[in-house]
């Protein structure tokens, strides 16, 4: 299952992003970006994560995940979301 993000930008000032990573991750970032039109003043970029990192504790009692961190990759709309 991938995990998507979509930065979201309006008149050049960045207002934030979308992050999906449900199963129907594609469907949810395509469903946004949509309603989200250049004429509008948005500009869209998407990013796929490719990759993680894990921070991890080791201790007596074992080894136990204390984050998991998506790398993301910028990608382009044409080609994804496609699941």
């Amino acid at each position: 299952m991938k995990t998507y993000r979509l930065n979201i930008w309006r008149h050049d000032r960045l207002l934030g992003h979308f992050d999906s990573g449900t199963p129907w991750a594609a469907e949810a970032v395509k469903d946004v970006a949509g309603r989200l039109g250049a004429a509008d003043g948005y500009r869209l970029e998407l990013l796929v994560a490719t990759d993680e990192r894990r921070v991890v504790e080791s201790g007596p009692g074992g080894v136990r995940v204390l984050g998991i961190e998506p790398l993301f990759v910028k990608t382009s709309l044409d080609e994804h979301p496609r699941g």
